[in-house]
């Protein structure tokens, strides 16, 4: 089993990127925050993986999916073990939440916070916390205070820095993507696409 990763970044996707160890270039599935400061090619990283093994049709047979921090991974592991969470279902968990965000919903018992993840409707929430109780105050003792909700009109954070993303590789700095993505944010809904976030940043872009 692929257990943990250590090389040279050759590129980025959107939610993923290839990394080159020993030889091999491994397409590593990983969550959003990894993002925040965008491996640049030829950057050196480390990752603690899990290696999952897909029996279902359609799908990839093999998907590596990886974590800067070894707690992370814990927790990816942890929602992995909750009946209906699949690893996609985990990882929109952490990119949407944040792994302070998922451990304080658990802690203080809010399936509200949880319903915020892509997939995650009342039920899946409160089996979340129902399985998840005893192990997260293993993984956390300490408790972690809730954060501060998003602003009502604000699209999602992890919908900006995919778009931001984006952007760089189409040649912007990371701090100029971030610029045009925020201001195009301020004038569309929060239900807004990937697609129609990226061209109101390129026009606003043009526009300079």
């Amino acid at each position: 089993m692929i257990a943990y990763l250590q090389g040279e970044v050759l590129e980025t996707a959107e939610d993923s990127l290839v990394l080159l160890a020993g030889g091999v270039g491994y397409r590593v599935y990983v969550p959003l925050s990894l993002f925040a400061a965008v491996p640049a090619p030829g950057e050196n990283i480390s990752l603690y993986t899990y290696l999952q093994i897909n029996t279902q049709p359609r799908a990839e047979a093999l998907a590596l999916f990886g974590f800067p921090a070894k707690r992370e991974l814990a927790l990816f592991e942890l929602l992995l073990g909750v009946s209906s969470v699949g690893a996609k279902t985990a990882l929109a968990a952490l990119n949407s939440l944040g792994y302070g965000g998922i451990v304080s919903a658990v802690q203080s018992g809010s399936a509200a916070a949880l319903t915020a993840i892509p997939g995650v409707g009342k039920k899946s929430a409160e089996r979340i916390l129902l399985e998840l109780k005893d192990k997260i105050l293993k993984l956390e003792p300490a408790y972690i205070a809730t954060p501060a909700a998003p602003a009502v009109n604000d699209l999602a954070g992890n919908l900006r820095r995919t778009a931001a993303l984006a952007l760089t590789q189409l040649g912007y700095s990371q701090a100029a993507a971030q610029q045009y993505v925020d201001l195009a944010a301020q004038n569309m809904p929060e239900d807004a696409a990937l697609e129609e976030l990226i061209t109101a940043a390129l026009q606003t872009a043009a526009r300079g």
